[in-house]
């Protein structure tokens, strides 16, 4: 092997080995920039502040609904970056029949420092008949984060929910899983 030919591939074995540690750096310190919560909204800090359903005729139960929710925060955990959550504002849709089917819609969180991220949500709900024929209504979706404003300008990341919800007695208790990052 001539020299050329080992400086080259000494160079080659150089380049790939770099690529490989500094792509392995770059994960995990992308990784590390994660940040994953858990998250508890209780009764207490939820309000429909208007609702309007509409019947749709086809079928007995079946009906449309717009609704705006309002969730504020009298104490929070401070997320990753120090901040907690002053107050989210939810505008959503569902089409169920008797609270069975799906709903989407879009949020809004506003934090202590006055910095926002804008969400969109999308999952189904499904309702049962207890004993004492009492119904149990819970929605679970995923939430994606789409931006924001201040440091949350670059935010995306998801949220997985699990919500206990019965409009007409104003309850909604929310569960939250979620994993962001803000991207420069």
């Amino acid at each position: 092997m001539s020299k050329q030919a080992s400086i080259a591939r000494t160079w080659t074995i150089a380049v790939v080995l770099g690529t490989a540690l500094s792509t392995g750096v770059a994960h995990e310190a992308l990784a590390q920039d994660k940040c994953q919560r858990k998250l508890d909204n209780s009764a207490a800090e939820s309000k429909y502040t208007e609702q309007h359903v509409m019947d749709v005729g086809d079928v007995e139960g079946h009906q449309i609904r717009i609704f705006e929710l309002h969730r504020t925060f009298a104490t929070d955990q401070p997320n990753c970056e120090g901040r907690k959550r002053k107050e989210i504002w939810t505008h959503g849709y569902s089409d169920y029949i008797n609270l069975n089917g799906r709903a989407w819609g879009y949020t809004v969180i506003t934090f202590d420092n006055g910095d926002k991220i804008f969400a969109e949500y999308s999952g189904a709900s499904q309702t049962v008949v207890t004993e004492g024929d009492r119904k149990q209504s819970i929605y679970v979706g995923v939430t994606t984060y789409t931006g924001g404003t201040g440091i949350y300008q670059g935010v995306r990341g998801i949220s997985r929910d699990r919500v206990r919800f019965d409009p007409v007695a104003n309850v909604n208790i929310q569960e939250q899983e979620e994993e962001y990052w803000i991207t420069k």
